[in-house]
């Protein structure tokens, strides 16, 4: 595979993992604290980065 599918499934991963995050947020099995609210905000951020990098990343 090349660099750009790395990057494209490692975002989707990213996301995936926030999503999970804030699934057990919504359900109330954990509460909120500042780090688990960072971590989110964390993978969201490096899932939209790694999508940048896959795209610019065409040649």
């Amino acid at each position: 595979m090349e660099r750009k599918h790395y990057l494209k499934w490692l975002s989707v991963l990213c996301v995936v993992l926030a999503a999970f995050g804030a699934g057990i947020f919504a359900v109330g099995y954990q509460p909120l604290s500042v780090g688990r609210v960072a971590t989110i905000c964390l993978l969201v951020v490096a899932a939209a980065v790694l999508a940048w990098f896959s795209r610019r990343d065409r040649s």
